[in-house]
């Protein structure tokens, strides 16, 4: 775990509601279909986790699939956008080769987090996935998990 002090931006999104995890693969292929159509293919790709799955329902879970746009980014159809707020973040920063280990890095980001002492949950601003690199052949992404502290 690091902390760091991570940049706000800009993203350009689709949301998906359900249990976190599924149904990303459309969203995915909306976003960069229309980001690629406008130039902005090029942004960093976030996955925003609006709900605690502690206190929601798996099915109201919403997570919003996103990219990082240029403030004032016109969007339309399913494309919706959001200022995504900077500060202090814990992180954790791992190579995922399956899906199945997302769950087993936040929990230990969570307990890293909790065990130090050191830091509060800020439930003001939301969680995320960074996205650093994706290699789609090999089903490697070089992900950071951040969670945001205070």
């Amino acid at each position: 775990m690091q902390k760091e002090q991570l940049a706000s931006c800009w993203l350009a999104y689709v949301e998906v509601k359900g249990p976190y995890g599924d149904n990303y693969q459309p969203a995915l292929e909306t976003l960069f279909l229309w980001a690629g159509k406008h130039g902005l293919s090029g942004g960093q790709c976030i996955f925003v986790y609006m709900d605690d799955v502690e206190t929601t329902p798996p099915q109201d879970c919403r997570t919003r699939v996103g990219l990082s746009v240029p403030e004032g980014t016109h969007v339309e159809g399913s494309i919706e956008t959001m200022f995504l707020p900077g500060g202090d973040y814990a992180t954790l920063r791992k190579m995922i080769t399956d899906s199945s280990q997302y769950p087993q890095y936040w929990q230990q980001l969570q307990q890293e987090i909790a065990e130090t002492g050191d830091y509060q949950f800020d439930v003001e601003r939301p969680c995320f996935e960074l996205y650093h690199s994706v290699d789609e052949e090999n089903d490697i992404c070089d992900t950071s998990i951040c969670i945001a502290v205070k």
